[in-house]
């Protein structure tokens, strides 16, 4: 008796055509899947990383054996080029556009949107029932003007204590007149060269100037001139400054913008100190798109990037004259 080779999925089997059953033939009726390191059948639930495992796997359907070959699927042929022909290049192929160019700096500024978090509400009621309350307290002894006993310096790094005018006569005070800034991983001061990565070490940095104490009496808690910690990060779509100041007044702050300049103003401790910052961008932003948002903590400005694209820096750095550049002298 002849028999011949069953081409079923799964089979593999020589039969007899002339004892060939309805149900004789076990076989697969999907397609092979390879997938995650993983084989499987499409009309199976089994599966094995082991390729020996998947071919001996049972067929899953009852049918009489086959012995004709299945066909394989057409090789995609690629025509040769002929004599002449040419090749078309896609739009997705061509150059891309040219980066506009950077606008003047000499153009509007503009006020950006202004946002209030609910932080910062609550920490200025409590703000002002405290100022309330230390007037008061003031108002009733007589002394507005008298430097307490023991108040601390002012000034960056300095931890002097009043001890009176005459036992502090002739003390210098040894401070940063910066900002404290925290970019990268690296800690230092805007008045110094001097950077750290640890937190203790950038604490325990030295003054770098000398001068005098800052013994602020409470008359003059009106408005002064300080310093802020900001740093900066960006996403793909902005680019975000923020500014560490506790308890900002959003009615005496002020950020003004235009394409690529950021004017700054920020009144925080309730408005008693004020820090301004000038920016000339890196990049090129859209003012309409911009904001600000004041928290309880920080001010967070967001500056919408006209171009999608990496900033290396937030502030632009004009790039070195060419050799034999000549520069008038100012007068």
């Amino acid at each position: 008796m002849v028999q011949v080779l069953c081409y079923n999925k799964g089979c593999g089997k020589k039969f007899s055509p002339e004892n060939n059953a309805d149900d004789a033939c076990a076989y697969h009726s999907g397609e092979p899947i390879f997938h995650d390191a993983y084989k499987s059948w499409s009309c199976c639930k089994k599966k094995s990383p082991d390729f020996t495992e998947f071919l001996n796997f049972p067929g899953c359907t009852k049918g009489l054996h086959s012995n004709v070959k299945p066909e394989l699927p057409a090789k995609n042929v690629e025509k040769p080029l002929e004599v002449g022909e040419k090749i078309t290049v896609g739009e997705e192929c061509r150059k891309p556009e040219q980066p506009l160019e950077r606008p003047s700096d000499d153009l509007p500024m503009q006020g950006i949107l202004v946002k209030v978090g609910a932080s910062l509400k609550s920490a200025l009621a409590k703000h002002k029932a405290k100022v309330e309350e230390t007037t008061k307290q003031l108002e009733a002894t007589g002394g507005a003007d008298t430097i307490q006993i023991g108040a601390g310096c002012k000034n960056n790094t300095c931890e002097a204590k009043f001890l009176g005018a005459v036992a502090q006569q002739n003390d210098e005070c040894n401070y940063h007149p910066g900002s404290p800034m925290f970019h990268e991983g690296m800690k230092f001061w805007t008045c110094c060269q001097k950077r750290t990565s640890e937190f203790d070490d950038f604490l325990k940095q030295r003054g770098c100037t000398y001068g005098q104490h800052n013994w602020m009496k409470p008359s003059e808690l009106a408005v002064k001139k300080a310093t802020c910690r900001y740093d900066w990060h960006q996403t793909g779509q902005n680019v975000v400054v923020s500014i560490f100041a506790k308890v900002c007044d959003p009615e005496k702050c002020n950020v003004q913008v235009n394409p690529t300049t950021l004017n700054v103003k920020i009144a925080f401790n309730g408005g008693s100190d004020q820090f301004q910052l000038e920016c000339r961008l890196n990049g090129v932003i859209d003012p309409s798109a911009s904001s600000v948002e004041y928290l309880g903590t920080k001010a967070e400005i967001k500056l919408r990037k006209r171009d999608p694209v990496s900033w290396s820096g937030l502030e632009f750095k004009q790039p070195p004259p060419e050799p034999g550049t000549y520069y008038p002298r100012k007068k």
